[in-house]
Formats: C-alpha cells, structure tokens, sequence
C-alpha cells in the first residue's frame, strides 16, 4: 500500500500495527499524546486526560511542586 499523500511504499510493520493507516510516519498529521491522570476525590484517580507531550511535562513539573515557594513557578497573571 503507498502513502496517499506522498506516494511512498507505507513499511508493512506500520500495516501491521495500523491496518487502516492510508499515510507513512513521516506524513501521519497525527501527533504525540499523554495521558495525565486526573484526581477527582481526595486520593481517587478517577479520569484520564489526554494531552500534548508539552503540556504533561508543564503538568508533571507543576505536580512536584512542594512547599512555599511552589507558587513562584506559576506566572504572574495566574496567580491574580
């Protein structure tokens, strides 16, 4: 099967894992995802959100954060 987009033969390990897949890798508009659990009780995890890899890392930094100076990594206009 060859890419719709740019006509390249598409790998047959790609077919393999994506059977449907109509775009090589380099083509796919498909981009790279996270999930960050979300806390909806005091302790539960109860939901998933799915989100950019650049804001589960911004999301896991704000998650360390400890102490009283944790507000000091939130910008200005947050914290008003």
């Amino acid at each position: 099967m060859y890419c719709v987009k740019c006509g390249n033969l598409i790998p047959e390990a790609r077919l393999k894992a994506l059977p449907t897949a109509k775009t090589c890798v380099h083509c796919s508009s498909a981009q790279r995802v996270a999930g960050f659990p979300l806390i909806t009780g005091k302790t539960e995890y109860s939901a998933l959100q799915i989100v950019s890899q650049q804001d589960a890392a911004r999301l896991q930094k704000m998650q360390a954060r400890r102490g009283t100076g944790a507000s000091l990594s939130m910008t200005r206009e947050k914290r008003n």
